[in-house]
Order: C-alpha cells, then structure tokens, then sequence
C-alpha cells in the first residue's frame, strides 16, 4: 500500500505522523528515507507524541535511544534508530536490532537505513521525504 502526502509545516508532518500510528496494531519497523533537514525527526517526534512520549531527542551521536509506552495495548517499547554514523552490518547487528525489530511489542523507527537495506525486516514500513518548497515536503508511506 503506498499514501502520499504533502506537508506545508512541522504540525502538519507530526499529524501525519500521528495519524499513521494511530493505526498501528502491533508494533513494526518503520525506515525514514530523506535527505539533511527532510523531516525525518519531526515525523518521529509526531510518532512519539502519539505514545506520550514527552521529549524526543535525536540519537544522532548515541546512535539508539529507548522509551517505554504505557498507552497502547500492545506496543511497549519505542526505539529511535540513527544509523548515519555506522558503517557496517556488524555495527548495527551490535545493537541487537534483529531481535527488537521482530518483536511485536518494540516499534523501531530507523533514520538513515539506506546502507542496511539487505538486513531490514521484510515487513516494514518505508516513509520517504522529499523537500519541494521552503516549508513544503512530499511525504511517502509504502506499507509492505
């Protein structure tokens, strides 16, 4: 299933955001594609807003953060992924992410998964940002 949308600001990409998990059953790994200043964390904090996730921090340097989630029957543990700074399969496989990813009670978002595509989950979700204005970006959701 493929979904496009346009935003025009930082609210409307967080509804977005906010909206697709509104609709998660369990949890999934969801992969961020975009360049520099796309919209990828602003989607992930409208992500974690949704789970009452208070504060949402890049995890740009520390590579993984977690945060539990009381407010959905199923999904428990949301995990913040920013691959950009690894440079190899063993550096991510070092995070034990076959494990999360697999686990319907984990949602995993991953920024920068470009370089890993051989070793995501085949069931996943692929959100894909292009900037087409000043505050305007195409955003598109392909289900698998």
């Amino acid at each position: 299933m493929e979904q496009l949308f346009i935003s025009s600001s930082a609210q409307e990409t967080q509804a977005i955001a906010h909206n697709l998990a509104s609709g998660l059953e369990e949890g999934t790994t969801i992969c961020l594609y975009g360049a520099l200043a796309a919209g990828k964390t602003t989607f992930t904090q409208g992500l974690a807003s949704f789970f009452t996730i208070p504060r949402l921090v890049s995890p740009t340097f520390i590579i993984m953060r977690e945060y539990p989630i009381t407010n959905h029957p199923v999904i428990k543990t949301f995990y913040h992924l920013d691959l950009y700074r690894l440079g190899s399969i063993a550096e991510i496989k070092a995070f034990d992410v076959e494990e999360i990813w697999y686990d319907p009670t984990n949602l995993m978002v991953i920024e920068w998964p470009e370089k890993f595509i051989d070793i995501l989950p085949q069931k996943r979700i692929d959100i894909f940002f292009k900037a087409t204005g000043d505050d305007q970006r195409e955003i598109k959701i392909v289900s698998y």
